[in-house]
């Protein structure tokens, strides 16, 4: 079956830690046939359940990325200027007049002053804007833009807005990136299936309804950082018995993915692990070490009150 390619120009506005590993993983992608960044065998559907349109695969034309300060810029431009990328320092408005996507990245503390940018509300009309910006909310995005008072004629060109939540995964195209459907925003079918398209690019993307949207961010875009605190330990373990670094990390990191697949593929934790450890072996001796320890309740909390301070990001102190 024939797939569409719709050519883009992106700007990232705001491309720090995260932006960055979307971009990169973005770039590594290129190479690959587009019918790879499709949506899957089931359509997409629209609020009202219709089936949405065919095949679109999302082909990056010109990327820009537009950042705040110089320093920042020069580290981008020699990092991803030879691989044709465009980097702006203080030029938010036309970084964005030149896109038809944009990827809203900057940190929640300052998303309320770039989006009200003079210019930047006209260089966003009838654009898609994407935000991986942690805790803020659509409504929050719009009023910035637009002031929170009631639609007007001049709103017809309103940017479409939507939340997507990637990981630093994305810079291995390892993301399970979910795009937040909010309860009382309908999107244009074309609309929903360039933004799966896109980050299909890094790795997983799935629709999600952002009920739970706090709770996803969690686990899809912050768990990693607890993973990696755990694999950690594992190392540090190896390396006081006598193990090279480096050694101790590529065999830890091949076993959590080992782990990994074997929990994607339905086995549940305690299953992978009663399949490893035997009574009285020495996982279980591990094990216990690890339950004495309280793990399993550290993780639990650390997903909890992760979850409850994802709301409160970009709040003004």
């Amino acid at each position: 079956m024939a797939v569409n390619v719709l050519c883009l120009n992106i700007t990232f506005l705001g491309c720090g830690k995260l932006g960055s590993a979307v971009l990169e993983g973005i770039l590594s992608s290129l190479s690959e046939p587009h019918e790879r960044f499709i949506p899957p065998s089931q359509p997409f559907r629209t609020k009202d359940d219709e089936p949405t349109l065919g095949l679109i695969s999302v082909v990056p034309e010109k990327i820009l990325a537009c950042v705040h300060q110089q320093r920042s810029a020069d580290s981008l431009k020699e990092k991803f200027g030879p691989k044709g990328v465009t980097v702006l320092a203080n030029e938010n408005v036309r970084g964005v007049e030149q896109a038809h996507m944009v990827v809203l990245g900057v940190e929640p503390s300052v998303f309320g002053e770039v989006l009200a940018e003079p210019g930047m509300r006209d260089a966003l009309s009838g654009k898609f804007l994407i935000s991986v910006v942690g805790g803020v909310s659509i409504q929050r995005l719009e009023a910035a833009i637009y002031g929170s008072g009631p639609r007007t004629e001049e709103d017809k060109e309103r940017s479409p807005i939507i939340r997507v939540i990637p990981s630093t995964a994305a810079a291995v195209r390892e993301s399970f990136t979910l795009i937040l459907e909010e309860k009382d925003h309908r999107y244009r079918p074309e609309f929903l299936i360039s933004i799966y398209s896109l980050f299909s690019r890094i790795g997983t993307a799935k629709l999600q309804p952002d009920s739970h949207g706090h709770i996803a961010a969690t686990l899809a875009a912050s768990s990693p950082a607890f993973f990696a605190s755990a694999l950690e330990g594992a190392v540090n373990g190896a390396i006081e018995l006598g193990m090279e670094r480096e050694e101790a990390l590529e065999m830890t990191a091949a076993a959590m993915r080992g782990a990994a697949a074997l929990m994607a593929s339905g086995e549940s934790p305690g299953e992978v692990a009663r399949k490893i450890a035997t009574p009285g072996g020495s996982t279980a001796a591990g094990l216990e070490v690890l339950r004495d320890g309280g793990l399993t309740t550290l993780m639990q909390d650390a997903v909890v009150k992760t979850a409850s301070k994802v709301g409160g990001l970009g709040e003004k102190k």
